[in-house]
C-alpha cells in the first residue's frame, strides 16, 4: 500500500505525519527483504 492510501485512510493531510509514525515499519520490512534477497542470491551460486 502506498503512502497516499495510508494517509487517506488515517485522515492525515501531511505525509510527514504518516512517515513519522509508520516509517519504522517500512525500514524493518526493507531490511527483511534485503536479507531474503541476499539468501536467494547465495543459493543461486
Amino acid at each position: 500500500m502506498g503512502i497516499e492510501e495510508i494517509m487517506d485512510r488515517l485522515g492525515h493531510t501531511e505525509d510527514r505525519t504518516t512517515r513519522n509514525i509508520y516509517l519504522h515499519v517500512s525500514k524493518e520490512l526493507k531490511k527483511e527483504a534485503s536479507q531474503k534477497f541476499g539468501q536467494l542470491m547465495k543459493s543461486l551460486q
